[in-house]
């Protein structure tokens, strides 16, 4: 592998992370077919699906987002966007609670919940015939590909081809140090304060569940 080489201007982390966040992209999408997926008796997730002709034939990227993110995040599009122009399906899962899907489930995600996107990867195959799924998560989302890997066989899960970790939450706690140091206090806030508000909206779909 070659090592990362910045942008002369974006060598700072900070930079970097702004200009990303910041920077316009103008992305060459169709509508998205959007489905829901049963994944438990009382849970669905959504995802926005953007398929090639005879889809069946062709590969399939699944994209899983980070914390607080969505199908609808820049770098989720982005990857559908180049996806498409390649000759891939994409498939951008919201999870659980994300995306506005509050009220589809009564339990949160986390870092280790693999068992959607392998059902996701299982019902694709069945319904629409696709048998070469890669997918690339981002931070979380990362984590969530190698988990997969790691949990799943070929045998068990013949159409996962491979996977993809951009920046993965390996070590959570090592992260979460990370984020409460006083020069990231602008990316903690931003967070707690996205997760303050998905909590609220949690509980107004299902009152009692949980204490705000």
């Amino acid at each position: 592998m070659t090592s990362f080489t910045p942008r002369p201007r974006l060598r700072n982390g900070h930079w970097m992370t702004i200009f990303c966040w910041a920077a316009r992209r103008r992305f060459r999408l169709p509508a998205a077919d959007a489905r829901l997926f049963q994944v438990a008796a009382d849970t669905q997730v959504l995802a926005d699906c953007y398929w090639q002709p005879e889809r069946h034939t062709r590969p399939t990227i699944l994209a899983l987002h980070g914390l607080e993110g969505s199908s609808s995040a820049h770098y989720m599009r982005g990857v559908a966007d180049k996806a498409l122009r390649a000759g891939f399906n994409a498939v951008l899962l919201n999870q659980r609670n994300c995306g506005g899907t509050e009220h589809l489930g009564p339990g949160l995600y986390h870092s280790g919940l693999v068992e959607d996107a392998a059902f996701v990867i299982r019902e694709l195959a069945r319904t629409e015939g696709l048998d070469r799924v890669v997918t690339a998560g981002y931070s979380l989302g990362g984590n969530l590909a190698l988990r997969l890997a790691g949990t799943e066989s070929p045998q068990s899960l013949p159409p996962l081809k491979g996977v993809c970790a951009i920046s993965p939450v390996m070590e959570l706690e090592h992260c979460v140090r990370a984020l409460e140091r006083r020069a990231n206090f602008a990316y903690q806030w931003n967070f707690v304060r996205n997760l303050k508000n998905r909590m609220r909206r949690k509980s107004a779909c299902f009152p009692g569940r949980f204490r705000p």
